[in-house]
Formats: C-alpha cells, sequence, structure tokens
C-alpha cells in the first residue's frame, strides 16, 4: 500500500515518533541485510548497470535513468531497462509500450516507454528472466531501476542516488526513518549521484558513510512546464516520494500556486480524487497540474482536464556521469569478451 512520507523522517533532531520506531527500524534492518547475504545471484552475459536509492523515493531515479538509457544509446549501447513495476499485476517478463495498460506495467515502465520508445523496457518480477529475454533481443548492457535493494541479479555497477536537499534524512533506517538498509551500506554502491533542481557550483559535502575515493557527480533536473500555463493560477497535485519538491520547482519556474494536494508515493487516483481536485480548481478559478508520473495513474475521462509537466536531467550536468558510465561499462564488456 502506498504510503505518505513522514514529515520527522527529515526532521534535523530525532523526534520522539523516530526513537519510538527505532526497535522495529533495527528489525527490518536485520531483515535486510540477512535476506541479501543469503541470496545467491545470477550473473547476466551483458554489463548490468543498476541505479536505486539508499532511501525511499523523492530522488528523481526515473528521470535520470530515462536520461542515462538515452545518453548510452547514444554512445552505441543497445540499452535494455529492466524493472519491477510497482503495483503491477504481471509475474512474467514482457517487453513494455507506450499503450501498455498501467495496471499491468506499472506507472514508471509507462513513462520509460513512452520515453525511449517501444522495447527498450521490460517489467516482471524475475528480472534475471527480463534480463536474459532482453539480451536475446539484443541489448548489450543492462539498466536495472531501482535495483540497489535487488539482490538476485548480479551487477557490475551500483549507483546511489541522494536528494541533495534532503540528504540521508534522520540517517534512521524505515519505519523510524527513510533508509531502506542501514547506512553503512551506502558505502557499497560505485558512485554516488546527488540530484536537485538547484544549480550545483560545487558537489555537495561527503555524506557520513560514503568513501571519500569513490566518485561523486550531482545532476541538475529542470521542468519543461507547458508555456500556455505561464500566466494561470494553478492547484498542483502530486503522489511521489517528496511531493513538496515539485511543488518548489513550480514555483521557482514563477508559476502562482493558489493550491497544493499532496498524495501518498503511486497512488492511484480514483474518480473522486479528481472530482475533489476539479472542485477546488474551480473554487480558486484554477487549472490542474501535476507529474508525468502521475499522470499514468489518472482515470482516463479526466486526464483532458489536467496538464502535466515533464522533468528532465540538465544535459550539461550530465556529461560527466555518462562519460564515466561509458568508460566502465566499455572495459567490463572487453572483459567480458576477451575473457
Amino acid at each position: 500500500m502506498p504510503l505518505a512520507t513522514p514529515r520527522f523522517w527529515y526532521q534535523r533532531r530525532r523526534s520522539w515518533q523516530a526513537w519510538l520506531l527505532y526497535p522495529l527500524g533495527w528489525l527490518y534492518g536485520c531483515a535486510v541485510t540477512l535476506h541479501r547475504c543469503s541470496t545467491l545471484r545470477w550473473r547476466c552475459s551483458v554489463p548490468v548497470l543498476s541505479i536505486g536509492n539508499l532511501t525511499l523515493g523523492g530522488t528523481g531515479k526515473t528521470p535520470l535513468g530515462i536520461a542515462l538509457a538515452k545518453g548510452l544509446e547514444e554512445r552505441g549501447w543497445r540499452v535494455a531497462v529492466l524493472l519491477r513495476g510497482y503495483g503491477a499485476r504481471r509475474r512474467s517478463s514482457c517487453q513494455v509500450s507506450a499503450t501498455s495498460p498501467c495496471a499491468e506495467v506499472g506507472d514508471e515502465a509507462l513513462e520509460y516507454a513512452q520515453s525511449l520508445g517501444a522495447g527498450v523496457a521490460w517489467v516482471g518480477s524475475n528480472r534475471c528472466q527480463s534480463a536474459a529475454l532482453a539480451v536475446a533481443a539484443g541489448a548489450t548492457v543492462i539498466l536495472l531501476d531501482d535495483g540497489l535493494q535487488h539482490w538476485r541479479l548480479g551487477r557490475d555497477l551500483d549507483l546511489s542516488l541522494l536528494d541533495s536537499q534532503h540528504g540521508l534524512g534522520n540517517r534512521l533506517v524505515f519505519p523510524a526513518g527513510p533508509l531502506r538498509e542501514p547506512l553503512d551500506q551506502l558505502a557499497r554502491a560505485d558512485g554516488l549521484v546527488f540530484t536537485g533542481a538547484e544549480p550545483f557550483e560545487a558537489l555537495p559535502p561527503i555524506p557520513l558513510g560514503w568513501p571519500s575515493h569513490k566518485p561523486r557527480f550531482a545532476v541538475r533536473f529542470c521542468l519543461l512546464p507547458p508555456p500556455q500555463l505561464q500566466h494561470q493560477r494553478l492547484v498542483a497535485f502530486c503522489g511521489i516520494g517528496l511531493p513538496e519538491k515539485f511543488f518548489s520547482a513550480l514555483r521557482a519556474c514563477g508559476f502562482q500556486l493558489v493550491a497544493t494536494e499532496s498524495f501518498p508515493d503511486h497512488h492511484v487516483y480514483a474518480e473522486s480524487d479528481l472530482e475533489c481536485l476539479l472542485d477546488l480548481a474551480d473554487a480558486n478559478s484554477a487549472h490542474l497540474v501535476t507529474t508525468v508520473k502521475d499522470g499514468q495513474r489518472l482515470p482516463h475521462r479526466y486526464r483532458h482536464v489536467v496538464s502535466l509537466v515533464p522533468l528532465q536531467v540538465e544535459s550539461t550536468s550530465l556529461a560527466p556521469l555518462l562519460n564515466w558510465l561509458d568508460q566502465r561499462l566499455g572495459a567490463l564488456s572487453d572483459v567480458r569478451f576477451y575473457g
């Protein structure tokens, strides 16, 4: 069931709620570690790159994954993106097209397919099977979406994403905090990517637990709102990990938000939700806007009354990360070919 992000996760001082839930977080962290250590890994015949979060959502993983897939394709790689498919009903692996039902493949897979074209994204609970099918279809590199806590499919490179503003929060494990694993597992990744909407004049400070010799990158996101919204009053809503990031980014673009509504991450919108939102918009003589990912979960009969605001990666900020990945993946591919 989708959950809203608790405010106390990102408070500087650990709240009483965090301390109350601390024992549950410790148990959850132990269970995750035990599961990781006891899982046998399957190795793919092509390099596997994983992108994921040590924290629960809100880092811009999907737009970064789309940008990385496009960038690697431009450098000659044939990329296949593997997803579990949040809330998807499928168990067996399948390729995703732009017209695939959201209930069958999940909102993130649809966003990949609509951005990259049919045949790039694969959805299925068995990602080893997805990888084998993708390689048979011609993939030369696998991009494992949300793969930092997936153990069955072996990876060659792990990227850990971290929101530059919210960071690691109170540094406690779920449900006491936003961490999916104990903090010492941050060092398991090969590269750390800071994400955010603000310009990066310099890399953010090295977070506690990250080895200083491992590379760090900073990637900037920017909204691409439709021009016709510039002079309209807006009611913004979304169901993402950190909804305030979307609202703040709209305000930074100069848009007038007269009201905002937050829903749990991956919330599937009912018609009653849209009726309430439309009533709120009508009361404020405003227009409804949301994210592209949320747009996949809207009831079809209401999609024409909601404007979607795309989020994309600034190409200049992505270049250092892409160059590093291209070199590392090339070396890995050579080892497989000649080894």
